[in-house]
């Protein structure tokens, strides 16, 4: 089978799309032809092959914020080339709906298939010019959402807001996000505990990209009420970098926060050095990072978003608090930070739990739903 996927960016860039498209495309790339169409972003070559994965980059011409971007190169590439299935990933790109509308013209008999992730612009506090391109571009995309054959939900929660924006329900099947089956092998994180003095030490993690939505200020709020022996890292870059460097240093919690940048080795350290992991997002689809916790056995303490809500169950699996309730979050903290016992039953649940989503096990559902397309 020849398969395509459109995604904006694709790897070596980090994001839970990205990590979804890299890590089917790599194991669908076993057996099947895989072609990744993405745009051209830092030093990476525009065509290479990784992992048996074909890739091809298309410059940008520009990009505003995160949706508004346009590569033309890309339509010629995805015209060029001869496939069964096209899969895109996330919703909102009109780019991207150009490009899968005038494929199919060309190419009839060409299977459609989309993961949105999320909905457009999720949150509810944009400024009015932004409300006002949201809702246009949901107006553009009512009509073109309807030309897809299998839309996939990655959490349960989804299907009421994929039907109100055109997608056809009896087409959207659950096919959640997943973790590689190499997070369970032994990691050596002795230099890591050693660097940061982490003896005795109870450790808090935050692994994602640093934007003010994610909510990582209101972990590093509730620090200085929690016990000295308490510390936080924040493993990832962005726009909100700069406000929360400030915000630790006005804080006077330099000796307690540590912002780290790394690739996949150090987050599997930092991970196995961490009692807990907080994810304090106003909005998520899913969380792959809380999937990657699990898998080590640490206790989760998440928001209520759809991903939080979807993965943990309060007390089982760590705990869920309402984004920007500092006191709750506190409370939370403190049930998981005061408590071994608890935090043990946690690991063993979470550890058990984290086994059933494998990329291995989920490519085997999306080829089944791929070959009942035929």
């Amino acid at each position: 089978m020849k398969i395509g996927f459109i995604t904006t960016y694709f790897y070596p860039h980090i994001g839970g799309a990205e990590n979804n498209c890299f890590y089917l495309s790599r194991e669908l790339a076993k057996i099947h032809e895989v072609h990744v169409f993405t745009s051209h972003k830092g030093q990476h070559k525009y065509h290479e092959s990784i992992e048996g994965i074909h890739i091809h980059r298309s410059r940008e011409i520009f990009r505003f914020g995160y949706y508004a971007a346009f590569y033309p190169g890309m339509l010629l590439q995805v015209l060029n080339t001869k496939l069964d299935v096209l899969h895109v990933h996330s919703y909102g790109f009109l780019w991207h709906d150009i490009i899968v509308s005038i494929k199919k013209i060309f190419n009839p008999k060409l299977k459609l298939v989309i993961t949105p992730h999320g909905p457009f612009m999720a949150l509810d506090n944009y400024p009015f010019h932004a409300r006002v391109y949201r809702n246009i571009v949901n107006f553009i995309e009512y009509p073109v959402n309807n030309i897809y054959d299998i839309i996939f939900q990655v959490n349960p929660f989804q299907k009421e807001w994929l039907v109100n924006h055109g997608f056809q329900e009896n087409k959207i099947k659950y096919l959640p996000n997943g973790i590689s089956k190499e997070l369970f092998e032994k990691i050596d994180n002795s230099d890591f505990t050693k660097k940061y003095k982490l003896r005795n030490k109870i450790v808090m993690s935050f692994i994602g990209r640093l934007q003010r939505y994610k909510g990582v200020d209101q972990a590093i709020r509730v620090l200085n009420k929690l016990p000295q022996n308490v510390v936080l890292f924040v493993l990832g870059s962005g726009e909100d970098k700069e406000r929360l460097v400030k915000l630790v240093s006005d804080s006077r919690l330099n000796n307690r926060v540590f912002f780290l940048n790394g690739n996949n080795i150090l987050r599997n350290k930092l991970l196995k050095s961490s009692d807990v992991l907080i994810f304090p997002s106003k909005w998520e689809a899913f969380g792959i990072v809380i999937l990657e916790a699990m898998a080590f056995g640490k206790a989760i303490i998440s928001t209520m978003t759809e991903g939080g809500k979807f993965l943990v169950e309060d007390g089982k699996n760590g705990f869920l608090f309402n984004f920007g309730n500092l006191t709750e979050l506190e409370e939370k903290l403190n049930l998981v930070i005061n408590n071994r016992k608890l935090r043990d039953k946690i690991r063993i649940n979470n550890i058990k739990k984290s086994k059933e989503f494998l990329w291995e096990n989920i490519v085997n559902e999306l080829e089944r739903s791929y070959a009942e397309l035929k």
